[in-house]
């Protein structure tokens, strides 16, 4: 049986409370009662509760081998898009509806950001929380954030209401079709909420030790 510390290492750590409980740590102790529990969570599965592999690309690759290449809505997809290392969630650029705000909230590297992605790019259901992780642009109005929980919004969120998601970017582990820059492909975010599949064109590859990095823009949901 795995101790709750080893529970949480393999957790996401979004306290999103899809699973039933306020965050992961109140789960880690429900799995580490009943390891079975571990697939009420729908960023991990059953092999999560196993030792790791050395390395993150060795991981990712080890937990699709037996990938089914649907979203939960049974939609086909081309790959999975996974967050960079030693970041705590899906990397994106995004415009808040009135990019003056950026300038007007003094947002900074370090803010707890929330709101809703509408209108051209996604139309998510899902309110989004985010940590700003490079210095906003004011001319331009644009943040570039890495996705986490809903905990930390409910601490010392700023409310940035509806925006526009313009970019994705993260490392490709796993997927079923050769990637060209310039042409358009469905993706899975690994740490979608939902699961479901986007669509976006890439317009930028490059081969890392940690995997091969891309860059997606043009997104929409669907």
């Amino acid at each position: 049986m795995n101790s709750t510390s080893e529970i949480m290492a393999k957790l996401p750590g979004k306290n999103c409370g899809l699973c039933g409980l306020k965050s992961c740590e109140e789960f880690s102790e429900i799995v580490s009662k009943n390891p079975q529990a571990i697939k009420r969570c729908i960023f991990v599965g059953e092999s999560s509760v196993q030792p790791e592999p050395a390395n993150a690309q060795e991981s990712a690759a080890a937990a699709d081998t037996e990938i089914c290449w649907k979203d939960n809505l049974g939609r086909e997809y081309d790959f999975i898009l996974d967050k960079f290392p030693q970041e705590p969630g899906p990397r994106e650029t995004i415009i808040l509806f009135n990019p003056a705000n950026v300038e007007k909230l003094g947002l900074k590297k370090g803010d707890i950001l929330y709101g809703r992605p509408g209108w051209i790019s996604c139309g998510c259901p899902v309110s989004h929380v985010g940590v700003v992780v490079e210095e906003p642009d004011y001319f331009n109005g644009t943040v570039v954030w890495c996705v986490v929980g809903p905990m930390l919004a409910r601490e010392r969120g700023i409310n940035i209401g509806y925006y526009n998601t313009t970019a994705y970017e993260g490392l490709v582990h796993s997927s079923r079709v050769e990637l060209q820059i310039g042409r358009r492909y469905y993706f899975q975010p690994r740490y979608c909420m939902l699961q479901w599949r986007h669509c976006g064109l890439v317009n930028s590859l490059g081969k890392t030790k940690d995997g091969l990095r891309v860059r997606i823009e043009g997104l929409w949901i669907g």
